[in-house]
This record gives structure tokens, sequence and C-alpha cells, in this order.
């Protein structure tokens, strides 16, 4: 009687959880921007009570078989390893709830494939909502779940949270991954930008007609042909949106200059040259030019979308990547710039943020905004500005000058980071020319020592130190 008694009552307490977390609640008006500092005493209950609304923003089904079948407290690695599995299996749901009936014994790894699950699923206000409870724990002063919060912003569609978020990152943390990038992007945007990319992401008003250059038309579709999905990403000078083909069938992704940059004739020039450029790289490693439109006087650009993220993101959610994965990456850039370099077309800005990363594995180069074609005759080009992206330039672009092995040492930043999560020359910005010239970075460990050596070898501060080509880059993978 008293064993039937105890297992009534634990089934009561099981009942009387799942009420109290399937709970409506109201997320704060500005769900970006963590605070600058956050309250550190105990912090079960406020956090409890955060995650356990989390159903009336995404619904979540929570399996109570699952619970009867662990009677006994998980370890938080057994809790982890049973997330990622099902993960892994693409049960992101599952995944979720599992992470959130566990959620008083999270660490950073657990909060942020929660973050991941929210991420893959698109569904960014639950993302804010879990970032907005992690605000009240332990948890609050990570440099990675702050910035992960700013990303479910941009995502969102919250571009001033992003940028305020950004900028407490930039100030408390230093720079952490790309946040200077990010801050200076945003905070650089137009009011009427912020405007057309609010309104757009949010579902209550998409497709509602906002004013200003490049404003989301009536009904969203673009030259009647293209329907506007949602926003996909802002650019140094570019916006990219998700589009449907009407005619085709097919989604597409739809680039324009910044409303800022509209005004300008050298931007207009620079856009129009990425266009004539892809129209010649047609390749499978860099991602496809369709062709263009124009609506009611603005040029976009009619490309081809890749279901998945740049492996910025990728980075940013998963950290350190295996090594196989690592090389598959590092091959399929080589065959970019391999077929770049034949037609003396140089990126100038390869960087995991124009690096896409497809859900089915496919990787491909994009944004060759930047890009400058060299003369048949010769092997490099002087600049009279600089372009780029600092932490990922090679030590002569500082200078304006560019060669296919400025792209080489981008492509040893960017192989460095994968496999260690960081990026080899910590800056801050003014160090990062010295560091890259006295070729003074943290030595890579446990990486099989030909992949070390072609690192180290992109990384070379003399371009004639660095492998000649891409070709040589893909011998060296095989």
């Amino acid at each position: 009687m008293l064993i039937a008694a105890v297992s009534v009552l634990s089934l009561s307490i099981l009942v009387v959880l799942a009420f109290i977390m399937l709970r409506p609640h109201s997320m704060k008006k500005r769900g970006g921007g963590l605070p600058e500092s956050a309250p550190r005493g105990d912090r079960n209950e406020e956090l409890r009570q955060e995650l356990s609304r989390l159903k009336d923003l995404s619904p979540v089904r929570y399996s109570v078989r699952s619970a009867e079948a662990e009677p006994l407290p998980l370890s938080i690695d057994q809790v982890h390893q049973e997330a990622s599995l099902l993960f892994e299996k693409g049960r992101l749901r599952e995944c979720l709830a599992y992470l959130v009936r566990h959620d008083l014994r999270w660490g950073i790894r657990e909060a942020v494939l929660a973050l991941r699950c929210c991420h893959v699923l698109g569904d960014h206000a639950q993302g804010m909502a879990i970032i907005s409870a992690l605000e009240k724990s332990r948890l609050a002063d990570s440099s990675l779940l702050r910035y992960l919060g700013a990303i479910m912003c941009e995502r969102a569609g919250l571009l001033l949270d992003a940028s305020e978020a950004y900028g407490d990152l930039l100030r408390l943390h230093g720079g952490h991954q790309d946040v200077q990038e990010r801050f200076r992007r945003y905070r650089t945007l137009e009011p009427e930008e912020v405007s057309t990319i609010a309104q757009f992401a949010s579902s209550s008003c998409q497709g509602r007609l906002c004013g200003g250059p490049g404003a989301v038309p009536a009904g969203g579709v673009i030259a009647e042909r293209f329907q506007l999905v949602r926003p996909l990403g802002i650019g140094g000078m570019g916006v990219v949106f998700l589009a449907k083909d009407l005619r085709l069938d097919r989604e597409v992704a739809l680039k324009r200059l910044r409303a800022g940059m509209m005004r300008s004739s050298e931007a207009k020039e620079l856009f129009l040259k990425e266009a004539r450029m892809l129209a010649e790289l047609r390749h499978p490693r860099i991602v496809e030019f369709y062709g263009s439109v124009e609506h009611d006087g603005v040029l976009y650009l009619v490309l081809e979308y890749i279901d998945g993220d740049t492996l910025r993101t990728e980075l940013a959610f998963r950290g350190a990547l295996p090594t196989e994965e690592v090389v598959g990456v590092l091959r399929a850039v080589a065959e970019a710039l391999r077929a770049a370099h034949d037609r003396k077309i140089i990126h100038r800005d390869l960087k995991p943020g124009n690096i896409a990363v497809g859900a089915k594995g496919a990787v491909k180069v994009m944004d060759f905004g930047l890009a400058r074609r060299i003369e048949p005759d010769t092997e490099c080009a002087q600049e009279l500005d600089v372009s780029g992206t600092p932490a990922y330039m090679a030590p002569e672009q500082h200078s304006g000058l560019v060669m296919p092995q400025s792209d080489i040492f981008s492509f040893g930043m960017i192989a460095y980071e994968m496999i260690t999560g960081r990026i080899p020359f910590q800056g801050p910005a003014k160090l990062f020319y010295s560091q890259k010239l006295e070729h003074d970075y943290p030595p890579l460990e446990d990486v099989a020592p030909r992949l070390r050596g072609l690192i180290d070898q992109c990384l070379r501060a003399d371009p004639g130190q660095r492998p000649p080509s891409a070709a040589e880059l893909l011998a060296a993978l095989r």
C-alpha cells in the first residue's frame, strides 16, 4: 500500500509540473540585448518560472512516459548526451523538451544546444525567451550566450536590439568572434532599413508597405515574380531576402544594396561588378547567379538559395569542428578559390560569414562584393582603399596589396578557427597587423602534422612562403 501511495503521489507531482510548464506567458517587448549584469542569487525558482512559460510561444510536447522511466536523478553529462542524440536524429522538438525538463541543471553547453534547436527550427522568439530566462541565471555573464542572444535578435528582425546587444558584448568582453564587425554594421544602418526589416520580419506585418528606398512592396512581390518570404541577413553593403520564384517554383536569395548605399554611385558600380563576376564564376562550390531584376528603380541580384547556415553561425553554435568535417569544408573552399583564381579573381573577403554550409552538407563560397580582378599578365594589384575584414585579411591587404596568396592567408585563418573554435590572432584590431607579421599565435595541438603544417604555411606573413596556389591546397588536403 505504501508503494502504491508513493506511486500515486509521484504521478500527481508530474501532472502538476506539466500544468505549470503549460502556462502561457508574454514576452517582454524588447527581445534582445542582455543586461550588463545580472543578479547572482538563488536562480532556480526564477529560471523555472521563465522556462515553464515557453509553451505560449512554440508548443513542445513533454513525454510523461520518459519522465516515469527516469526515477533516479540524471547527471548533467547524461542529460547532454541524451539531448545530443535527439538532436542528431533530427528530433528537435523532443530535444528541446528534454532539455527544458532538466533546465535547473543547465551549463553553457546545454543552453547552447537548446538555442541551437530554436535556431534550426526557425523559432527565434522561443530562443529569445530562453535568453531572457538565462539573464536571471549564473550563466548571464557568458559571452557566448550573449552572442547567440544577439544572433536571435537579428533573425527575429530586431536590429536595434541586436546592435545594443553587440555593443554591450563589445564593451564587456572585447573582440568575441566577429562582434566588432557586426556592431559596426548595425550601428550604421539607416532608419528606413531598420523599419523595413523589422516590419517584414514580423508575421503580423509581413508584406506591409514601408517608405524609403528598397522598401518592401505591398504584397511582398518583386518584379511580379519573386514573393519575399523573410530577411536572410545584412552585410556591409547589401541586404538579402529569401524569396519564392513564382514562375519556376523554387526558393532563391534576392540581394539588393542597403538603403544608404543606393545613393552612392561607387556602391552601385561595385554591386554591378559583383553581378558580372558571379555570372562568370559558374562552379559547384560558388553560389550560383541566376540573373537580376529591377523593381521601382532598385536592382536585385537573383542568387541560389542554400538551405542551411553560414560557417560563422555553425562555429558560434558548435565551437571547434571534427577534423574530418574541417577537411571537407577546406576542400570545398579550395575548389572555389581555384575556380576564381583561374579567372584572375581575388575574393578579398574570405571568412566564415561568406561560406554557406547547407543542411545536406553542401559548402559554397559567396559574396564577391569586394572581389578584385587582376590583370592577366600580373600577379597582384595595388588598391587605393583597404577593403576586407581586418581579422581575416592577409598582412599585405592592410596596405592595399592583393594577390591570390591573400585569399590563401584567409583560408588558413578559417582552417585554424574551425579546428580550435577561435582565430589565431586575437587582436584587438590595432594589433592584428603586427601579430600577423610576427607570426605569433598559439600552436595547434592534437592535429595531424600534415594539416598543421599546411595551416602554418598559409599563415606566413610573407606571401612567397605561402602555398603558391589553391591547386596546391587541394593537393595537400588529399
